[in-house]
């Protein structure tokens, strides 16, 4: 959406989130009203309504005499939403009553997207930050399958420090992306023959797949987690 049919605030603060969950905005970055204001070229009010939204959403941390920084990445939140994502991706998937054709077409178009990414010439950022974005609207199309689509932006909205750990763990390791790639494949046709006993198999791995190497991403970008 265009800044024309957005209000100053939501424009600011829609950017300002896309740059942070892409790591385009570093944690523990600093980032401040004034310079922000004269960046967007809008007075500080949207500004700082923008940050309020941003702080309420883990996104920014506001200390008082300090500044404002980018919140550096919680291990521990992180493994809450993965519990979560594993248990009610899963409860949701049982309750699917029927998948029809033009579903099914536009998860296999979501997964074809999935393997033009990963065969492109993006450097390794871009394809990282790519695929993440393919990958959300995989589970997010996997939600719609049942109408729960509400249940799977609170997921996302709640998943800040998830979905960072997840972008650097796809610039680090191309071949996990691919074996992502395949585990979407496996999940869609498990779940078009009803087979909740692989899924199941397939959910206990899948949300962790891809940061099996959690040791050496916090050791190499230690400055970005709490």
């Amino acid at each position: 959406m265009t800044a024309s049919k957005l209000s100053a605030s939501e424009y600011v603060y829609n950017c300002l989130k896309d740059e942070i969950m892409f790591l385009e905005l570093l944690p523990g970055q600093t980032i401040n009203e004034v310079e922000t204001s004269n960046r967007f070229n809008v007075s500080r009010t949207p500004v700082r309504d923008a940050f309020n939204r941003l702080e309420s959403e883990g996104l920014i941390d506001v200390k008082s005499k300090y500044g404002t920084f980018v919140t550096l990445i919680d291990i521990d939140e992180i493994s809450d939403i993965m519990y979560m994502r594993e248990k009610l991706e899963l409860a949701v998937i049982k309750d699917i009553k029927y998948i029809s054709k033009s579903q099914e077409v536009k998860i296999n178009v979501l997964l074809l997207q999935q393997y033009k990414i990963l065969n492109s010439n993006l450097d390794e950022l871009e394809m990282a930050q790519k695929f993440l974005e393919a990958d959300n609207e995989f589970h997010a199309a996997i939600f719609n399958l049942d109408n729960k689509e509400s249940i799977w932006k609170r997921i996302a909205e709640g998943n800040p420090h998830y979905n960072r750990l997840r972008l650097l763990a796809n610039r680090e390791n191309k071949n996990s992306l691919d074996k992502i790639h395949e585990d979407h494949t496996k999940i869609i046709k498990a779940i078009i023959s009803k087979d909740y006993e692989l899924l199941e198999e397939y959910y206990n791995k899948h949300i962790y797949e891809g940061i099996e190497n959690l040791t050496e991403i916090v050791s190499k970008y230690n400055e970005y987690f709490k």
